[in-house]
């Protein structure tokens, strides 16, 4: 069992380290799904762009270069929507790997331009998966101390991109805070139209550390807590000075003892 910590002891150490390395020195690193709210808003996107046959056909031949490459028999090679349908089962089979289904979730909608995803992830968000609804307390009163403190914090989720940004600007509406910094899961975009590749960095398990190290090079700065649910947090975990665990998933707490200092934040 993780050992609990409360939130006002969290703030409490965290005093105690920006006293040491400096508060213009430090930084607070988060996970999103699963720590932020609860569930997850990249499925969420996917099935509404499935749901609204928005998976187009520049998508089309990259995911049968997936489903081939990983051994996944796909029956209609001819449907786009069938084709990732395919993949997301087996990916729920555990059949094809959960890095390269958070990428394909990214560009899936390949051919779309931008700005129109990002109305579609507002009313993903606000309509179907009802974001609001979902806030994480715990986690909310942590980054409301660090806003507080002045102290940047950066959500980094394998999440797409375009649902992680909409989704951080209602959290930063929710807490009063500054919209945090934003690294997640980036199509590549060609002429402002969504590309089947991505760009940069694939921020899960140990890219969300090399990631988040990347950012932060060229501020100098630590980070002094990060808070995260599942395994796939524990790389960036590990970079902190106060790693938190927010309502744990069975499989972070079967590495907990690889995590040094690890703390389940208590919700109130």
């Amino acid at each position: 069992m993780i050992p609990a910590i409360s939130v006002d002891q969290a703030i409490a150490r965290l005093e105690a380290t920006i006293a040491e390395v400096g508060v213009d020195r430090a930084a607070l690193a988060t996970d999103g799904d699963g720590t932020l709210w609860t569930h997850d808003v990249g499925e969420a996107l996917f099935d509404e762009i499935l749901e609204a046959g928005l998976v187009g056909e520049p998508a089309r031949a990259a995911r049968l270069a997936e489903a081939d490459a990983h051994g996944v028999n796909v029956a209609d090679r001819s449907d786009p929507t069938a084709i990732a349908r395919t993949l997301f089962d087996a990916y729920v089979a555990l059949r094809f790997p959960e890095d390269r289904m958070c990428a394909a979730m990214a560009w899936c909608m390949a051919g779309m331009r931008a700005e129109v995803l990002a109305a579609f992830c507002d009313d993903v968000l606000l309509r179907s998966f009802r974001l609001r609804e979902r806030w994480i307390a715990e986690s909310h009163e942590l980054l409301r101390w660090a806003a507080a403190r002045s102290l940047p914090i950066w959500l980094v989720s394998a999440s797409p991109f375009a649902v992680v940004d909409r989704a951080a600007a209602l959290v930063a509406d929710a807490a009063c805070i500054a919209p945090p910094r934003v690294i997640a899961m980036t199509p590549r975009l060609v002429e402002g139209v969504i590309a089947p590749a991505i760009e940069g960095i694939w921020p899960y398990g140990e890219g969300k550390r090399t990631a988040l190290l990347s950012a932060l090079e060229h501020e100098r700065r630590v980070v002094v807590a990060a808070m995260g649910d599942n395994v796939f947090d524990a790389p960036m975990l590990r970079l902190s000075h106060l790693p938190l665990a927010i309502r744990p998933k069975p499989a972070l707490a079967r590495v907990a003892a690889e995590i040094p200092g690890l703390l389940r934040l208590a919700g109130q």
